[in-house]
């Protein structure tokens, strides 16, 4: 079987499959009894795995369909930057662009299974069952993770209901459109930064009953490294959430910010927030 078609498999087993990790699976057929092929793939600082993950799908008010992504990093340490372009692509072209170009190491806290979970999403029309895939290209191998819309063994229900984190709250950036769910559009706020220097950004978060909120940004797009002085605060009450960002080269970036009660809310799909923040950076 080829890299590209094992990889495949692999990356669509995922979202039901969350213990099957990596080609490395195979070699374990004499596991002692109750361990998993997850269990015996070791993050490790450098030289594992970047895999996309495809979340599963869910309907829209207006009939469309919005397909979520996520992705492992089995990297403890190495974080790579890919690009938008033949390493890290999404088929058809026409739902490109939306995906990272930053990737995390994993999370330290392996009740998150090492998984960046729902990192964006694609919105399809409401008719269209065909794959949308997402690939990356990374130290030679070929990862491919197919949303597949309408796929009833991936569609995510109770979005606000049922769960221990049943709200998701409202982010909203200066001037820009209130964003709730994990499908946030990305707001142009006319943030404009120089290298090495410092720039402050502020999210006005509203939880809308819930107690409290952790409220976490991310580098999601750009050419370079991005730094913060505060990456996660948590919330309290209704307010702003600001921190200060270093931008280390030029272009254009795109940040996330995601707020949500407890990890929790994202092992059950629901409830939290994403929300794009497009920050212009020169010399």
């Amino acid at each position: 079987m080829s890299t590209r078609r094992t990889a495949l498999l692999l990356a669509f087993a995922l979202p039901c499959s969350p213990h099957v990790l990596g080609a490395q699976s195979s070699e374990y057929t004499g596991s002692p009894p109750g361990w998993t092929p997850f269990d015996l793939v070791h993050v490790r600082p450098t030289g594992q795995p970047l895999i996309p993950v495809f979340e599963g799908w869910y309907e829209n008010p207006d009939g469309t369909v919005t397909v979520s992504f996520g992705y492992f990093n089995m990297n403890s340490e190495e974080a790579p930057i890919i690009p938008l372009g033949e390493d890290n692509f999404i088929e058809p072209r026409e739902f490109d662009g939306t995906q990272p170009t930053h990737f995390l190491p994993a999370p330290s806290d392996r009740g998150r299974r090492h998984r960046h979970e729902s990192v964006f999403t694609v919105t399809v029309p409401g008719d269209r069952t065909e794959p949308v895939v997402w690939t990356i290209r990374h130290r030679g191998q070929i990862y491919s993770a197919p949303g597949i819309p309408r796929s009833g063994e991936y569609q995510i229900h109770n979005l606000e209901s049922s769960t221990s984190a049943p709200v998701a709250p409202n982010i909203s950036f200066a001037n820009g459109p209130v964003a709730r769910g994990r499908g946030g559009e990305v707001v142009d706020a006319g943030v404009k930064a120089k290298v090495g220097e410092p720039v402050s950004l502020t999210a006005q978060v509203e939880l809308l009953g819930r107690p409290s909120t952790l409220v976490t940004w991310y580098p999601h797009q750009g050419p370079g490294e991005v730094s913060f002085e505060t990456p996660q605060a948590e919330l309290t009450g209704d307010g702003p959430v600001t921190t200060a960002a270093t931008f280390h080269a030029p272009g254009e970036y795109v940040l996330r910010v995601t707020a949500l009660e407890s990890l929790a809310s994202l092992v059950q799909h629901c409830c939290w927030t994403n929300a794009y923040l497009k920050v212009h950076v020169t010399e």
